[in-house]
């Protein structure tokens, strides 16, 4: 399998990707009609409750890899050089302990299922990332991986789109607020790859923190009526130029089809509500944290409420004084300590607990998940830590995930499992499950070549 992919990327052009990475407008790429004739479903067989159990799904995706020493996984026991400088807490479940840093995530646990055995080969942002968006290693180079191609596998959220989009009236797939790109290129795995642009995600674009935020990406003032926005003919325009592009390339179906869910989307009021967070009083936007990563939270649950059914929510490397996200090879421990994990636990206490008070907890799936973690050995020159695909950390709350446990468990230093590991192809597949798709689905990418949606299992412990 993952060499029919590595040959069908020399034969597509990458700057023909780039031109046609979807039908959009202002860069929005707009799944539309989903053609569900070549889907093939895996032997029914019996299933537990957990399959389907979660209507949606929300990632918090915390780019550039936390350290699980000194988030999830802390080794009070360790030596200095390993254990760090923070000192531990206990949870909301007995025997099982965070680092000082997270209290109002440690009232959580009997919510949440920690699998501390996470494991793969790419130590490198670009591949990690890919692996963990789409259950499969990457087949080109540590440099290849930052040119997104149509050759490449669909990030979950893509298969989502395609398999079980629900009934909106967003668009299944967002990305909140931006792609996780280098300088220059725009890393694979996040977008729709092989399955065609039709699959591909909504960026909702700016800075969810602004007073004044809006979509980037669609010409909506939440204010206006749908019969305001259905009568903007630039939308129509802009439409039907780059169909013009994408007809030449025979990547779309009909433009007719593509303006009537782009004016689905636009001229819906769970939409224009879901987006104005400016309308919210400013004690439900505090909750979530003022700043970039938690307004992304905010919005982000905020768009499963207007129909989206898996929305990521991106770290980004503006948020902090450092600049660098969870990419910790300097300054580790200040970094942590002012920049990262406060943030962090501030915006999943306020979703976990407003899914809970909404009644809507049992309903959506919470993940929270990186590329990778970082080293148990400190870097003392610098007080860093390293690159670790080794060994780390994702967490598991809602959608029909058995709270309060912790699956797997690394060594004394939280360098390897001591436990059968656990793959980014099990991780995919666990949400699959969740959210009602068998992950051994096959199905088949817009030049109609087969492919199994994930090689791994659902994490049976977490799903019963």
């Amino acid at each position: 399998m993952y060499q029919l992919w590595n040959h069908a990327r020399a034969d597509l052009n990458r700057r023909e990707m780039l031109r046609v990475g979807g039908l959009s407008f202002a860069g929005l790429s707009l799944p539309v009609l989903l053609d569900r004739n070549r889907v093939t479903a895996a032997p029914k067989v019996a299933r537990p409750a957990s399959f389907g159990k979660a209507k949606n799904c929300i990632i918090l995706y915390l780019s550039g890899g936390p350290a699980q020493l000194d988030t999830f996984d802390p080794k009070p026991d360790a030596p200095d050089e390993i254990r760090g400088e923070f000192s531990t807490i206990a949870t909301s479940v007995t025997g099982v302990r965070f680092t000082e840093l997270l209290p109002h995530s440690a009232k959580l646990m009997h919510h949440c299922a920690l699998v501390r055995t996470m494991t793969h080969e790419h130590n490198d942002h670009g591949r990690g990332s890919y692996w963990m968006f789409t259950g499969v290693p990457y087949a080109g180079s540590v440099s290849d991986v930052n040119s997104m191609s149509r050759a490449d596998m669909p990030h979950m959220g893509s298969c989502v789109s395609k398999l079980s989009p629900g009934q909106g009236p967003m668009l299944p797939f967002v990305l909140v607020p931006h792609r996780m790109d280098v300088a220059g290129g725009r890393r694979a795995g996040q977008f729709a790859g092989a399955l065609g642009p039709r699959f591909d995600p909504l960026l909702t674009g700016g800075n969810p923190n602004d007073d004044d935020f809006k979509l980037e990406h669609l010409p909506l003032a939440p204010s206006e009526a749908g019969d305001v926005v259905q009568r903007r003919a630039g939308l129509l325009e802009q439409l039907d130029r780059q169909a013009q592009q994408m007809n030449q390339l025979a990547m779309t179906q009909s433009i007719r089809d593509n303006q009537a869910k782009a004016l689905e989307v636009l001229s819906s009021s769970a939409v224009r509500k879901a987006v104005d967070l400016s309308g919210l009083e400013a004690k439900a936007r505090d909750r979530y944290g003022r700043n970039l990563f938690g307004q992304s939270v905010l919005l982000g649950r905020r768009l499963l409420d207007a129909g989206a059914r898996l929305v990521q929510c991106n770290w980004q490397r503006a948020q902090g004084k450092n600049g660098f996200a969870w990419d910790t090879h300097w300054n580790n421990f200040t970094a942590h300590k002012d920049d990262l994990v406060p943030p962090f636990d501030q915006a999943l206490h306020a979703l976990i607990t407003d899914l809970e008070e909404r009644g809507q907890l049992d309903e959506t799936l919470v993940v929270v998940a990186a590329e990778f973690g970082r080293s148990p050995k400190i870097t003392r020159s610098n007080a860093g830590r390293e690159h670790w695909p080794e060994c780390y950390t994702v967490l598991f709350a809602g959608g029909g995930i058995k709270g309060g446990q912790v699956y797997g468990q690394s060594d004394k230093i939280a360098a390897y499992p001591a436990t059968p590991p656990t793959s980014p192809a099990d991780f995919v597949a666990t949400i699959y499950h969740c959210l009602g798709i068998d992950p051994h689905t096959e199905t088949h990418d817009h030049q109609g070549r087969p492919f199994v949606l994930a090689h791994g299992s659902p994490i049976s412990p977490l799903v019963g």
